[in-house]
Parts: structure tokens; C-alpha cells; sequence
């Protein structure tokens, strides 16, 4: 028998050992697969929010926030603009959006929006960027048009009682007559809406919308004609300027028009701290899975001194020897990074999402913590990643099993019995 088939065949000697060093290898393994995770699913928030505030032009009535019932600031765009920007050349889409703000205790208020039910839920905090994720229930869809049904965020959702088990069956009641200082009252009846879905941004007050369909918002409010906001999405960003001069040109009589870009700033620079911390962290995993890696190695190979000593004592060569350990050191690593693989596979998903929030949200300022909750970490996995770990963990067991079968071929036979 080769001593690389021996070295193989040795593996299931003790299995328990063999699960105890899979297990030790594999760690690091998934450790850096999900650092990787992370990274990638922020770059991809990164540049879907980029991609979408940088050819989105905002339209809102001139001096007004457009909110139909916040105290001087309730003029909205009237429902002709809408025509005249989907004649602008390069427009590719145009979204109408109705706003109305509703008080809640503690002192704060939330967002309700109505939408068209395909249209992008946007989030007014943060440069009116979306879509958040559904985290429970479902989303619009055509068929929602004028029901009376709501998506909830889930900061809204802990102030009303309303849990991601209750989604489907809670109801929140949308009450007009309700003020705030900043809020008037509108002689308009109640409506239960049933919330039909729960969503996560990942920012704060992006958290307190509630979005429905927007002829059911007309229908709650008296809104029979207008426009709160209008987002005009141009179909490149080279053509962005020339849509924003011809928007001014058309509207700006009425209009303010406004090229949001804080979302994109907010990204860019939140994305690059996490993205360095993933940085840091994937390094980190790289040098405790070399650690372990060989150390482990190295300890097997001196606590079977007495083998190597009977295997010179029998005949085989210091070459074969070696041959042998190193073939067991590289099926040792080969084995932990399927572990570490598996385990990814598995679990990733989950426990990277966890991970992100144990490991990388204390460093977030304190408003974007809630991030790890809405980001999309999937479980895939990069072959080129993973090939090169394997090649560098086979690189460290190889050189912590080759130092110490050297230091045990240099004995003869009894000195290597003696020594282990």
C-alpha cells in the first residue's frame, strides 16, 4: 500500500479525533465565508440604492413638503403634472405618491403612504429610497389595488402591538381625526385596514411607515385629486440633467424639483465601514483558521512519535513517512473545509445574520444598527474564495505537519519511541 493511500486510511483511526479536527478547521472556514457574505450583500444594497437615487428626479408642490395633513405645509402637485412629465423625453417611469402623517405616543408621528401597488415602498427619511424587505406576510399585489389593506414597518408594528406572527390577521385603524402639533385634524371616518405584510429597512424612521394602495389612501383621506410627491425615473443617468432642465422648464411653476442624492451618500459612506469591518473580520477568520490549522497538525504529528519510529523501525523511509502525514494533514483540511462549507450551506443565511449583528453592529453609529435586521445575506458561495482558503489552510497543515514529522525523522526508531 502507497503511503498516501496509508496517510488517507488513517483518517478514520479515531473517529471522534476526526470530527474534533474537522470541526476546529471548518469553524474558520464558515467564519470567513460569512464575513464575505456580509460584504457582498452590502455592496449589493450599495449599488441598488445608488443606482436608484442617482436617476430618480423628485417632484413635490412648491414650498411644500406635501403632506396632506401637516399644518402649512399640505399643498400638493395637482394631478395634470402627471401627464405632462410622462411626455418628457428620456422619462422612463413615473410614480405618484400620496403622504399623511399620523401622531403616535411617545411625542413622535409615523408616515402613512399610498402607492400604486406595484410602485417602490420608498422611505422619506433617507433620500426616498427603497424597497425595504418583507420580513413577514406578503406584498402588494395588482389585486390589492383599493382594498383596504396595509404594509406595516416593524417599528410601527412594536408601537401597535403587532407581532410578525399577527400578519394576515392584525388590523390597525388609520384615524384622520387624530392630531399632533404639527398635525390637523381631518373630519374624515375611521378605517381598519388589515396589515397584510410587515417590512424591515434597517433605518429608524424608516421603520415608522405604513403603506397602502393609493386610491385607498384618497379614498381614507378626501383625496379625490392631487399628487404628494411624483418620482420620475430617468432610463440613464447620462440623461438625468437634460430630464431635471425639461421637469423645471414643464412644472417648475408649481414644482420643486429635486435630485435627492443623501441616500447615495448615506450608502457610500455606511457601506464602506461595514465593508472594511468585513474586511478586518475576513482577515481575522484567514489567521485563526492558519492558527488552528497548524497547530492542530503539528500536535497530531507529535503525539504519534511511536508510530514514525515503528514505521523507521520497519523500513519506511524519512520521505514516505512524510509522504504520509502530509497526505493525512491535506485530507484533514479537505475535510474541515467541507465542514466549514456544509455548515455555510446550511445555516449561513441565519447565523451570518446574527453574526453581523454581534460582531459588526456595535461599531455602526446607533441609528443604523437595525441594519443586520433588513440585509439580504444570502448563502452563496464564491468557488474562487473558497478554492483559494482551501489552498492556504492545505498550505498551513502541510508546512505544521511537515516541521513535525521533521523533527521526529530525525531521531532514530527508539529516540522517536522515547519521544512521544
Amino acid at each position: 500500500m502507497s503511503m498516501v493511500a496509508l496517510g488517507m486510511r488513517n483518517l478514520m483511526r479515531s473517529k471522534p479525533r476526526l470530527l474534533l479536527t474537522a470541526v476546529l478547521i471548518g469553524v474558520p472556514f464558515f467564519l470567513l465565508l460569512a464575513m464575505q457574505s456580509i460584504g457582498e450583500a452590502v455592496q449589493r444594497q450599495a449599488e441598488v440604492l445608488t443606482r436608484e437615487v442617482n436617476t430618480v428626479v423628485q417632484l413635490r408642490a412648491r414650498g411644500s413638503m406635501g403632506h396632506v395633513n401637516m399644518t402649512n405645509q399640505d399643498r400638493i402637485l395637482p394631478r395634470e403634472v402627471l401627464e405632462k412629465v410622462r411626455a418628457i423625453e428620456h422619462v422612463a417611469q413615473v410614480e405618484p405618491y400620496l403622504l399623511a402623517m399620523a401622531p403616535i405616543t411617545p411625542p413622535n408621528f409615523v408616515m402613512h403612504v399610498g402607492l400604486a401597488p406595484t410602485a417602490m415602498k420608498r422611505l422619506e427619511s433617507h433620500g426616498e429610497a427603497g424597497n425595504p424587505r418583507i420580513i413577514a406576510g406578503r406584498d402588494f399585489t395588482p389585486a390589492d389595488a383599493g382594498q383596504d389593506v396595509a404594509i406595516i414597518g416593524q417599528a410601527y408594528a412594536k408601537w401597535a402591538g403587532i407581532r410578525p406572527e399577527d400578519i394576515g390577521k392584525a388590523v390597525l385603524t388609520v384615524d384622520p381625526t387624530r392630531t399632533h402639533p404639527v398635525i390637523y385634524a381631518m373630519d374624515r371616518p375611521k378605517r381598519d385596514l388589515r396589515v397584510i405584510g410587515m417590512y424591515a429597512s434597517g433605518y429608524v424612521f424608516g421603520d415608522q411607515q405604513l403603506f397602502m394602495p393609493i386610491d385607498t389612501f384618497r379614498s381614507i383621506y378626501g383625496i379625490d385629486k392631487g399628487i404628494s410627491w411624483l418620482f420620475v425615473r430617468v432610463d440613464d443617468v447620462a440623461n438625468v440633467a437634460a430630464v431635471t432642465r425639461r421637469l423645471k422648464e414643464t412644472v417648475g411653476d408649481v414644482a420643486d424639483v429635486l435630485a435627492p442624492e443623501s441616500a447615495a451618500v448615506f450608502t457610500s459612506t455606511t457601506s464602506r465601514n461595514v465593508l472594511q469591518l468585513a474586511s478586518v473580520g475576513g482577515l481575522l477568520a484567514v489567521l485563526l483558521m492558519v492558527v488552528v490549522v497548524f497547530f492542530v497538525l503539528l500536535m497530531q504529528v507529535r503525539e504519534r512519535s511511536r508510530e514514525i519510529g515503528t514505521l523507521k523501525a520497519i523500513g519506511a523511509s524519512n520521505r514516505g513517512v512524510t509522504t504520509q502525514f502530509l497526505a493525512e494533514a491535506a485530507g484533514l483540511t479537505l475535510l474541515g473545509g467541507a465542514v466549514g462549507v456544509a455548515l455555510f450551506k446550511v445555516a449561513g443565511a441565519a447565523l451570518t445574520g446574527r453574526l453581523f449583528a454581534i460582531g459588526i453592529g456595535p461599531f455602526l453609529p446607533s441609528q443604523y444598527k437595525p441594519l443586520f435586521e433588513s440585509l439580504a445575506v444570502g448563502h452563496d458561495i464564491s468557488v474562487s474564495l473558497v478554492g483559494l482558503v482551501i489552498l492556504t489552510a492545505v498550505v498551513a497543515a502541510v508546512v505544521g505537519s511537515a516541521y513535525g514529522v521533521w523533527q521526529a525523522t530525525r531521531f532514530s526508531p527508539l529516540e522517536a519511541m522515547k519521544n512521544e
